[in-house]
């Protein structure tokens, strides 16, 4: 089987813009067309809502966000109301109805599902599944169909009591009829083991022998980082371009400080480089703020800190923002004196480069290299992560990132040896206080830090896994029945 003349669709809720699903999505496509052979022309993308691309389809049923996903979101634990199980139903029949006629326009001979794992895209998940069934039960086997396991609904504690309606289509998240699976980290293979044995058929040791990988998120260095003068006292970062030197100033930083009696070199930036939803933890950074505040003062120096959320809100439909803009009110409140600066970047910040009506908005993916410019210092104080992309992304373009150890950083991302200053159980203590005044302060100190993490990304997480992971399970696909067909197909 000669991967590269397949066609692959790519289903997600979004794609190609800043969410971590998004982000992968766009590995993906650069692992394939670059060290897979894969024509750009041969993939086909279907979303909610997508970045301006070739070969996009889009339709409102695969929106998260829409309020169907939204009642499933809401009355997923609670006492269902009559009409649910219809809506579910009728929502998702159009939900195969389009993925059929997607995959039938443009010949798709392998569509790789995102996330469909995950309730809230739970439409599309079922959806789907109503499709592989209706594949199945006429015996057929084209084209192949591989989930990418990026969250589940064992993976979440608000998922945890599911309704009796909810019940129901939990074998279709993402179902079992699947030709293969790619999971994000080690420890999802252990769930999914137990979905499979749940609402499997008895064939899940050999689907897990043969059908399954684990591709962690991966990152490229954007940059020439490997021709700086490392051995330096001023601290190395990537340049800024005519386009994003006018960052600060668009975001009202600049005249901020000014206001304050602040320059930039008497500043200290911190940046959280996540989307806004309560796991990322985005009060401690804005505690460590003030804690690193005081620190100068013990120094002898005076410094305005700000930290700047580059992400965007809404996504679980929570009031985190609000949340925030309260954590920091009340920080203000015992601390009136403070020269602390707080900043949502999301209003000016998209996923790609942007004017519209003389306003300049800037690429998310980009924002950190921004940030290296003046010295910042990434926040990552997550309490759940499926794995780390932004985390990368901070690392990727020159930033100490200061983590608190989350379960599957332990797991999977420790061992590889980067050097990130951390907490534990998301306790703030002095001495991640100290760490951070040092990494501002000992730029020395810093470019060793930044350079080790830049070798460890670039050997070890490098977008080439991608490939060297995706490649012999597409082959095994395409030359092996799966367990999954072959108990469909005895069955008809």
């Amino acid at each position: 089987m000669n991967i590269k003349y397949l066609n692959v669709g790519i289903l997600h809720s979004l794609i190609g813009k800043n969410d971590g699903v998004s982000i992968v999505i766009d590995q993906t496509v650069q692992a394939m067309v670059k060290d897979m052979g894969v024509r750009l022309g041969n993939i086909y993308f279907l979303a909610a809502h997508t970045s301006p691309r070739f070969n996009a389809q889009t339709d409102e049923v695969f929106w998260h966000k829409n309020k169907m996903h939204k009642n499933i979101i809401k009355y997923y634990s609670e006492a269902p109301p009559e009409w649910l199980n219809h809506e579910i139903h009728s929502n998702a029949l159009h939900a195969k109805e389009v993925i059929a006629k997607f995959i039938e326009q443009n010949e798709i001979d392998l569509l790789i599902a995102h996330n469909t794992s995950h309730p809230y895209n739970f439409v599309t998940a079922v959806g789907l599944g109503y499709y592989m069934e209706e594949l199945r039960q006429n015996g057929l086997i084209w084209p192949k169909i591989i989930v990418w396991w990026h969250y589940s609904f064992f993976e979440r504690d608000q998922f945890k009591n599911p309704n009796t309606v909810i019940q129901q289509y939990l074998k279709y998240l993402p179902g079992t009829l699947i030709d293969g699976c790619v999971f994000i980290n080690s420890y999802q293979t252990k769930i999914g083991r137990k979905y499979f044995e749940q609402y499997g058929n008895g064939y899940t040791d050999e689907f897990f022998q043969d059908r399954v990988v684990v591709i962690p998120n991966t990152s490229d260095i954007p940059w020439d980082w490997q021709r700086q003068e490392w051995e330096t006292h001023n601290y190395v970062h990537p340049d800024l371009d005519s386009y994003n030197r006018t960052f600060l100033h668009d975001l009202g930083i600049r005249e901020d400080l000014q206001e304050r009696g602040f320059t930039l070199e008497n500043t200290a930036f911190l940046l959280q480089h996540t989307r806004i939803v309560p796991r990322k933890k985005i009060e401690l950074a804005i505690d460590l703020a003030f804690r690193l505040e005081q620190k100068f003062l013990d120094m002898g120096e005076k410094k305005c800190i700000v930290l700047l959320v580059s992400g965007h809100s809404g996504d679980e439909q929570t009031h985190y923002k609000e949340f925030l803009y309260r954590h920091y009110g009340k920080r203000l409140t015992e601390n009136p004196d403070a020269n602390v600066l707080f900043y949502f970047g999301e209003e000016r910040i998209l996923s790609h480069r942007d004017i519209i009506v003389d306003t300049k908005y800037y690429n998310f993916a980009e924002v950190p290299g921004i940030m290296a410019n003046y010295n910042a210092v990434g926040t990552y104080f997550s309490e759940i992560e499926g794995y780390g992309n932004n985390l990368l992304e901070m690392i990727s373009y020159g930033l100490p990132v200061l983590i608190n150890k989350y379960d599957i950083y332990s797991k999977d991302i420790e061992k590889l040896g980067f050097d990130l200053p951390y907490i534990e159980n998301l306790e703030l203590t002095d001495r991640i206080v100290d760490e951070a005044y040092n990494l501002f302060t000992d730029h020395q100190r810093r470019n060793r830090m930044v350079r080790h993490n830049l070798k460890i990304l670039n050997d070890k997480l490098d977008h080439r896994i991608i490939a060297e992971q995706l490649t012999p399970l597409l082959e095994r696909i395409y030359t092996r029945l799966s367990p999954a067909s072959l108990q469909v197909k005895k069955a008809v």
